[in-house]
């Protein structure tokens, strides 16, 4: 493919405040972030539910219905592509994190399931995994999508990697007490599979400790930091260019020295 450069708007929104109406929340953001015209809108993880996991199968979008028709119709009204972060979606009697993805059309291009849920008691108790790679392509450029604990498993992401993803687009809910670890997590999966990396994050808050989450960022595949929003709300955006991609991947030959002859050998 030619020359290209995509800019993409991730959106940092507040559990407290989205809790009442989170679709309505989500949308208002939605709006705002098409103000700064990007080609591509990225949502946190699980942003349509804020209860504890226990009482999400009640909540949660039957279907992912609700989802569908809210990102679609914003899609398609100010055509760009929307990366749907996820939402707790209700599907016969199990309960999935779920991404869906509209391009510019508000056409649904993809629809994965969390692959990697977390510890029994917080999510592999109450959520069924995914079992489908996350690829899509958005204008053209060949993009991945990843939920928050997936991007904790380097030989997952590196799936995405040797199946051409340029682009890695990752929706995260992080603890506020491990938030330098989730930006160590997407700078070094942007590093060692030469592409860029979006995370959206969930601003949470504990009190208790006086601290936030959040950590939404845009990433090159160097592992710099382009944009980041710490831990208030709001939006980051920046342009993923082909030239820096191509430079680093002149950089560094991570995929192409691989030993898969060794790593067969030892256990993968």
């Amino acid at each position: 493919m030619k020359d290209w450069s995509m800019k993409v708007s991730s959106v940092q929104i507040d559990a407290n405040k989205a809790k009442n109406d989170p679709y309505g929340y989500a949308e208002a953001w939605i709006h705002r972030a098409a103000k700064e015209d990007p080609d591509v809108i990225l949502l946190p993880e699980k942003w349509n539910l804020f209860s504890s996991p226990e009482e999400h199968m009640e909540g949660a979008d039957r279907n992912g219905d609700k989802t569908r028709k809210l990102l679609s119709r914003l899609a398609k009204a100010h055509g760009i592509n929307i990366v749907g972060g996820s939402v707790a979606e209700a599907r016969g009697s199990k309960l999935y994190n779920t991404c869906h993805v509209f391009d510019r059309r508000g056409e649904e291009v993809l629809v994965y399931d969390k692959a990697h849920l977390y510890q029994a008691g917080i999510e592999q108790e109450f959520y069924a995994a995914g079992d489908g790679i996350g690829l899509v392509t958005l204008d053209g450029i060949d993009c991945g999508v990843a939920i928050c604990y997936d991007m904790d498993f380097p030989e997952w992401i590196r799936c995405y990697a040797l199946k051409g993803v340029d682009i890695l687009f990752a929706a995260f809910d992080w603890p506020p007490k491990w938030l330098g670890h989730m930006e160590l997590v997407i700078r070094s999966r942007a590093i060692e599979n030469q592409c860029f990396v979006a995370a959206a994050g969930l601003l949470r808050h504990d009190e208790k400790n006086g601290v936030k989450s959040g950590g939404s960022a845009l990433v090159s595949p160097k592992g710099d930091l382009m944009a980041s929003a710490g831990s208030e709300e709001g939006i980051v955006t920046a342009a993923f260019d082909k030239g820096l991609l191509d430079e680093a991947r002149a950089w560094q030959h991570f995929l192409e020295d691989r030993r898969r002859d060794l790593y067969r050998e030892h256990g993968l």
